[in-house]
């Protein structure tokens, strides 16, 4: 899956990644993407532009910033081949 890097290094073209940061010497880790804005990414201002994750479901998102801001991202593992080929 490859080593952590610096999370200037994440790509910011919407990939989803896992992403992480220190919070009170724990680890926490989100699958995320970098949100650029634009109107045709349905972003309004440049307060909507930085890391974003999903909370509790699907639909819910969240802005990672302040203590939250991840600081180091790796790439998202292989779909197991099992899934895959198992359909939505």
């Amino acid at each position: 899956m490859g080593e952590w890097q610096p999370i200037e290094t994440a790509p910011k073209d919407g990939t989803d990644v896992i992403v992480g940061f220190d919070f009170a010497s724990v680890w926490i880790v989100h699958v995320a993407w970098y949100r650029d804005g634009g109107i045709e990414n349905g972003v309004e201002g440049p307060e909507d532009i930085g890391w974003w994750s999903y909370t509790l479901h699907s639909v819910t998102q969240e802005k990672l910033e302040g203590h939250r801001a991840p600081t180091h991202w790796i790439p998202l593992p292989d779909i197991p081949a099992e899934r895959r080929s198992a359909g939505p």
